[in-house]
């Protein structure tokens, strides 16, 4: 049986724990070949205090690249990196440094994209939406790009230079945006307030406005069940211990809200439009047949 195969292309070290962590240990565990890419280097983010010995990396990148290659183990997926310089929230100072994803060319993190792709041959894609999810330039400036690279990955006249290497175009099955549902949101800002939180400063450096993220639940495609993996999700996120391990997303909620909030992954699909309710990023698809067109157009040139 020919092995089915996804790549999530995100812009962080931790992006892929916290976010779609459950769906990526799923599919590993059922056989997937399932590949991360990270576009940046983390290295603009805050260290929580104490939580890491000082001499745990020479550098912060350093360090968060530990930390992600700690995490993509747990997880079981291959991992692939871009190096571009993170480049901090919105009007951040890092937002101007030179080689910063921010500042990045974009034509030319297309074309990372597209190498990736091309090397990995996915059938499904996952990315953020282009809203970044909570509106982090890198979030946005990745979904951009990976939307951009979707059409040239299997464009034979697009970036030459990748041909020459040995990249042959490949165009994934689907693409889709990982995505919160509203519905889960709500109640979660409801429990903020109640415990006398403001939703709408979020997170250790309260830039995150809760109450402006999310997605209506009619637009979204599929909503995987990940329950079982959770376990593995919590782990790791643990080795991202800079940023806080994912120790307070787990401990602020009762064993049962845990549940609720963290049993499902959401995703919209992107790419082909007007998809119907699914119940898996791989429902009704051929991959097989998929690969066999890709072998039979290799062939013939």
């Amino acid at each position: 049986m020919t092995q089915q195969r996804l790549l999530a292309v995100l812009a962080h070290p931790d992006d892929e724990s916290f976010g779609p962590g459950g769906t990526l240990a799923k599919y590993a565990r059922e056989g997937v070949e399932v590949h991360v890419c990270i576009v940046t280097d983390g290295a603009t983010g805050s260290v929580v205090p104490d939580a890491v010995s000082p001499d745990a990396a020479d550098s912060l990148a350093d360090l968060r690249l530990q930390e992600l290659t700690c995490a993509c183990q747990v997880l079981g997926v291959h991992l692939h990196t871009l190096g571009y310089r993170d480049s901090g929230m919105e009007g951040s100072p890092d937002n101007k440094h030179p080689a910063s994803l921010y500042q990045a060319d974009l034509n030319e993190v297309v074309r990372d994209v597209v190498r990736v792709i091309r090397e990995t041959h996915p059938h499904v894609v996952i990315t953020h939406d282009p809203t970044g999810g909570y509106f982090h330039p890198d979030h946005i400036r990745v979904s951009h790009a990976v939307r951009r690279a979707w059409p040239k990955a299997g464009d034979a006249d697009a970036y030459p230079p990748l041909l020459s290497e040995g990249h042959e175009p490949w165009l994934p099955a689907r693409l889709y945006f990982t995505v919160v549902a509203r519905s889960t949101l709500r109640w979660y800002i409801c429990l903020l307030r109640l415990r006398g939180h403001d939703p709408s400063h979020y997170g250790r450096q309260g830039d995150v406005d809760l109450t402006q993220v999310g997605v209506p639940d009619r637009m979204i495609h599929v909503r995987l069940d990940v329950e079982a993996y959770l376990p593995v999700k919590q782990e790791a996120g643990a080795c991202h211990k800079s940023q806080g391990g994912g120790g307070a997303r787990w401990r602020a909620l009762p064993a049962f809200l845990h549940r609720r909030a963290m049993r499902y992954e959401y995703f919209v699909q992107a790419h082909p439009e007007d998809a119907r309710s699914h119940s898996d990023l791989f429902a009704d698809l051929d991959v097989a047949v998929l690969d066999g067109a890709r072998m039979a157009m290799d062939e013939h040139g």
